[in-house]
């Protein structure tokens, strides 16, 4: 009987939340913004470590000439900032002779088409893969590859964007601006790439030699220079060494990326620190708003109550019909705050992903969804306090 009469009183708590739409309303409201704020916070601090991580993993070491590591990192990896300069292609030769690099694949900037960053390489960069039994980073989706002089390979996101297709022709302009003087040199468009999730979704790929020609480079036994280099090591040991070595090195450089951004990390970690204080700071706070909000409400029912009472309802029936009808609430209203502020942290990742370098990671952090159980668990179980204070009330004067 006892369970019998509990399920009555949870069925009374569902019928209250449609009795008075506007108070429950506004309730549903408070408690959707309440975890909608951390939610968000979570997903785009989440979204943004993910994708910096996600763009510099293809680069285990990164050469360049002697100057600025991040500067390096930024126009290599980001296409921000510009070139530090150019190296001789004889260290891409001297780096493959010396036995302690699986790969290395040169890398030539200086040119763009409508904003796109136009790059020199070789062929087997698109065979590259930055992890074991891993398909290729640079993945061809259709077309060819580099089979005769002027051809050119695009990202998806150049495709999407520039309206580039295979068998267009273009000009590309010399620098970083969008705007300037065109080279006489025609690429034609041969393949196009799979999507990477990263910058080079927005980079065009041309042979070096198309880059040396449309820029009347000096060559050195039919070479010229470039601008960085992706240097793959055979092992760890092979890595140190390296960089032991071109630490020496007056002319070239030798950095590992990764470590470069955990030293930025590092060096915001008071911020990062902030954002997970501030996160938890918002929810115990609309928590407590949440609570508060809850008890005015069942402080206004007392003459409901009364009626409960005198038709024979106990203190721990109202007690049932307060938590369940606060827990239908908190969990419609958490999973409805987490669906809205996921939805925002999408629209807002791919705003900035297309005007920014960084592609933001738009997966589910795990710490926002917890706030659904949370936010309803944690409410209920602090409900038990309103509760007990509008059930410890005499209410008999409320008939």
């Amino acid at each position: 009987l006892r369970r019998s009469s509990d399920l009555v009183y949870l069925k009374l708590a569902f019928l209250s939340l449609f009795r008075r739409p506007l108070r429950q309303g506004l309730l549903f409201l408070i408690i959707a913004l309440s975890c909608a704020l951390p939610v968000f916070l979570l997903q785009m601090t989440g979204g943004l470590y993910r994708g910096i991580n996600r763009a510099v993993e293809p680069f285990p070491i990164l050469a360049g000439v002697k100057g600025s590591a991040y500067q390096l990192i930024l126009n290599t990896i980001f296409f921000r900032d510009r070139p530090v300069g150019n190296i001789s292609y004889e260290t891409v030769e001297t780096l493959r002779k010396g036995g302690k690099t699986s790969a290395v694949y040169p890398l030539a900037f200086g040119d763009n088409y409508r904003g796109f960053p136009v790059i020199g390489t070789e062929k087997e960069i698109f065979s590259y893969q930055p992890k074991k039994n891993a398909p290729p980073w640079l993945r061809l989706s259709e077309g060819t590859i580099f089979e005769k002089e002027g051809d050119a390979v695009i990202g998806s996101e150049t495709a999407r964007l520039s309206g580039l297709s295979v068998g267009d022709t273009f000009r590309s302009i010399h620098g970083a601006a969008a705007q300037g003087r065109s080279h006489d040199h025609v690429s034609k468009v041969t393949g196009i790439l799979a999507p990477a999730g990263g910058p080079y979704d927005r980079a065009i790929f041309v042979s070096l030699e198309d880059v040396w020609e449309s820029h009347h480079a000096e060559l050195t036994d039919g070479k010229g220079e470039v601008t960085a280099l992706i240097v793959s090591p055979k092992g760890y040991k092979e890595s140190m060494q390296l960089l032991s070595e071109y630490q020496r090195n007056k002319d070239v450089q030798m950095i590992f990326p990764s470590q470069s951004v955990i030293s930025l990390y590092h060096a915001a970690g008071q911020s990062k620190e902030f954002w997970q204080i501030l996160v938890i700071s918002i929810l115990a706070l609309s928590l407590v708003i949440t609570l508060l909000v809850l008890y005015w409400s069942n402080a206004g029912r007392l003459s409901e109550f009364a009626l409960l009472k005198a038709l024979g309802a106990g203190n721990k029936d109202i007690t049932v019909m307060i938590l369940g009808e606060e827990a239908l609430l908190l969990f419609t209203g958490s999973l409805a705050g987490w669906l809205s502020a996921y939805g925002a942290s999408v629209m807002a990742a791919n705003m900035i992903s297309r005007h920014a370098a960084i592609v933001m990671d738009t997966a589910p952090v795990p710490e926002g969804l917890l706030i659904i159980p949370v936010m309803t668990i944690a409410g209920t179980l602090a409900g038990l306090i309103p509760a007990r204070m509008i059930r410890n009330k005499d209410i008999s004067g409320h008939l």
